[in-house]
């Protein structure tokens, strides 16, 4: 909760509150995103997107975590 100056005393979340808090937040349903349309050429993509397809035949570990450098000579060629 936002201080407020007027009080006289801030309030302050118990722990168990704010696991409450946070139990309600994760419980909350999500947009699901697609990244399929983010790149239409998957040839364009940087080297460090983290997200299939891929063109180049790395792993999305390895686009995500590296190395760079062997995909980067791969995609010059």
């Amino acid at each position: 909760m936002p201080y407020k100056e007027s009080a006289t005393i801030p309030y302050q979340l118990t722990d168990q509150e704010a696991w409450d808090v946070a139990a309600y937040i994760n419980s909350q349903p999500r947009a699901i995103k697609t990244y399929v349309n983010d790149w239409p050429d998957p040839s364009k993509k940087p080297v460090d997107y983290p997200f299939g397809p891929f063109v180049d035949g790395f792993s999305e570990q390895e686009h995500k975590f590296g190395p760079y450098g062997p995909i980067v000579t791969a995609q010059k060629k």
